[in-house]
């Protein structure tokens, strides 16, 4: 790369880290009076790249107001000389203009040509020429809408043989990409038969990347992008051979969990990660055997197992806020993917783990995890909360095989949802009217007996949402600031309620977001600088719904329910009164059915349908099995928690 590449002017993003090292270089050219050589296609682009930044309100704090006040002058000067310069490109002049485009203005050049409609200008030949000269800037064209309209035909054309084009018509359709959010527009002339041609001929290649095989299998049919089941099953075999490719031989990152019950423990439950990465969890048995009725052991699934939180949210759910950042930023994601990470895998293995083991101590001490859930839903629950006396679950014979146990279990966990969503509807379980009852229904359709059961943020509301990004994402950079640097605190938010700081401590270029938060009252600076929150309880409450995506209000004291009445009455945040949170329905859906998911296990429907595991893959059906146990004692720990509320109300 030649020097004078690196000590040029690119604007990224207004977040960008580097937008700092930008703006000081802009300011000698800033500093200088207007001179520009006009056949130098790169001088002329560095220009308009810093109008971006002084456009964009992006300033170095050294920077006075009368400074400020020239350099904005200079920068709409700096707008024109580049749209003029633009405007004499043509076909007589664009591959020699285009020939000697530094590689860090190639953006800059097709965001001008599309703005500036050069595409009237220049011809399909000349389009056609520069794009087969340099095939990768087809991702940088495709962001383009109008001139993918303008060289329709000649596009299509070059993505029928363009060895990319699967992971182009991918990305646009079906993936979920957290780091780039910019729209691909495809050309209308290429035809779903075209689209299938390609992906197909894609995974015939040696070129298949494994995270797009991947995304084949998941992607959902739309009404432009449709995929057969011939290709899906193509991908499917291709994915299975590449892993074991890929991973045979290499057993990268390690890491697991290992579930211990162990007797003469003097804790009762323990849990520790050893050099090996392993997360191993003990638990006392001698305490789980001193429990010998089944409502006792029940309540393990909460407090020894910690399958809730001390909102009684299920604690085992994927959380955006749980994904790391290479998580969110590598492999691609099918957008009608459950998204899971690290977290969610080890914590599903530990609940499987924590299930298998459990089972057997409750074998031995002869009894059934089916039986402890017909005893809660049939007698605990009327006893401690007056819920229908008439309820019921049917229990599998202990002899029968996991195949045979599910096949009685699908239908109870079904059973469960109806009466209970009878009993918030009527009060009661009708059993005659359930029976005469054929609507379908999810699991989002069964109601709470409490209103405003939930509480979420409003997405709708960008002000906010703006808000709450600076406050708690660990993409602004604000909590990276001197004297606190080392202490690597993760987001603003973090190092406003630990640390004293002050206004004068951030750049001119960030201090635009400390304003926004001023602006909307959700921060204050005093006579010295010093930034303090507004309002702390609603910044808790932000804080806790950024990392669980949701809270029950009624786990809350009296004082944190007002400031959420206010925060629902200005539109901050919104509620709901089902008995499951919307995390909490995905998390049952992702396992149950494909309605919601493109991943999804759909263990119901295969079971249901006859689709499932060989009778004699006994394992699979094991881990069904527990995964069907699972489901139930979280079904039946929320509903408890509906019950216990409404008793609490009263």
């Amino acid at each position: 790369m030649k020097e004078t590449e690196l000590s040029r002017v690119v604007f990224y993003s207004k977040e960008d880290m580097s937008s700092g090292s930008h703006l000081r270089n802009g300011e000698t050219i800033l500093k200088q009076p207007i001179n520009y050589d006009e056949n130098n296609i790169n001088n002329i682009l560095e220009l308009y790249n810093i109008h971006k930044y002084i456009h964009g309100g992006m300033y170095l704090t050294s920077w006075t107001h009368e400074a400020i006040h020239l350099y904005k002058t200079k920068s709409q000067e700096y707008r024109k000389i580049t749209h003029k310069f633009m405007s004499n490109i043509d076909d007589s002049n664009i591959d020699i203009l285009y020939n000697a485009l530094e590689r860090d203005y190639i953006n800059t050049f097709w965001e001008l040509f599309n703005n500036q409609d050069l595409h009237n200008k220049i011809s399909s030949n000349s389009f056609v020429n520069i794009l087969s000269n340099n095939d990768y800037i087809i991702y940088k064209i495709l962001i383009h809408k109008k001139i993918v309209d303008k060289y329709d035909i000649r596009i299509r054309d070059f993505l029928i043989s363009f060895p990319k084009s699967a992971e182009i018509l991918l990305s646009t359709y079906t993936s979920q990409d957290q780091f780039n959010n910019k729209r691909l527009y495809i050309p209308k002339t290429l035809s779903t038969e075209d689209k299938q041609q390609i992906i197909s001929a894609y995974l015939d290649s040696d070129d298949a990347n494994l995270n797009y095989v991947r995304l084949i299998q998941n992607t959902r049919n739309q009404t432009d992008f449709k995929l057969s089941d011939k290709i899906r099953l193509k991908a499917k075999r291709l994915h299975e051979s590449l892993i074991n490719k890929y991973f045979s031989n290499n057993k990268g990152i390690r890491y697991g969990v290992s579930v211990t019950f162990s007797k003469n423990l003097d804790y009762i439950k323990n849990y520790f990660i050893d050099e090996t990465m392993i997360i191993n969890y003990i638990y006392n048995t001698d305490f789980i055997n001193q429990q010998k009725d089944e409502y006792s052991l029940y309540l393990n699934f909460k407090l020894l197992f910690e399958f809730l939180d001390d909102q009684n949210r299920i604690s085992l759910v994927s959380k955006t806020s749980q994904l790391g950042t290479l998580e969110k930023v590598i492999g691609l994601r099918s957008s009608n993917e459950y998204r899971t990470g690290t977290t969610f895998s080890l914590n599903n293995m530990a609940s499987i783990a924590q299930l298998a083991g459990y089972n057997e101590i409750i074998i031995e001490s002869n009894n059934s995890l089916e039986n402890i859930i017909h005893h809660v839903f049939t007698k605990s629950f009327q006893d401690l909360y007056k819920f229908s006396n008439n309820a019921t679950f049917a229990i599998p014979s202990k002899d029968s095989s996991f195949f045979e146990k599910i096949r009685i279990l699908a239908p109870e966990f079904e059973s469960i949802l109806k009466q209970y969503k009878l009993f918030a509807e009527e009060g009661v379980i009708d059993f005659e009217l359930l029976q005469i009852s054929s609507n379908p229904f999810e699991i989002k359709d069964i109601p709470s007996i409490n209103n405003e059961k939930y509480i979420y943020i409003n997405t709708d509301n960008e002000t906010e949402i703006n808000c709450i990004n600076i406050l708690f994402s660990n993409q602004t950079l604000l909590s990276y600031i001197d004297p606190f640097k080392d202490k690597n605190y993760d987001n603003f938010y973090e190092i406003l309620t630990k640390e004293e700081i002050k206004y004068t401590y951030y750049e001119e270029y960030q201090t635009q977001y400390l304003d926004y938060l001023v602006e909307n009252n959700y921060i204050l600076i005093n006579h010295e600088n010093i930034i303090t929150p507004t309002n702390p309880i609603k910044l808790i409450i932000l804080q806790d719904l950024y990392q669980n995506e949701f809270a029950s209000k009624h786990h809350f004291s009296e004082e944190f329910k007002k400031e959420v009445e206010e925060m629902i009455n200005e539109k901050i945040l919104y509620s709901d009164n089902s008995l499951l949170s919307k995390p909490e329905q995905a998390y049952f859906n992702y396992f149950l059915n494909k309605k919601e998911f493109t991943n999804g296990l759909d263990l119901r429907n295969s079971y249901l349908h006859g689709t499932q595991a060989r009778h004699d893959e006994v394992e699979k059906h094991r881990n069904s099995y527990l995964t069907y146990l699972k489901l139930l004692f979280l079904l039946l720990l929320k509903i408890e928690d509906d019950l216990y509320i409404s008793n609490m109300n009263k």
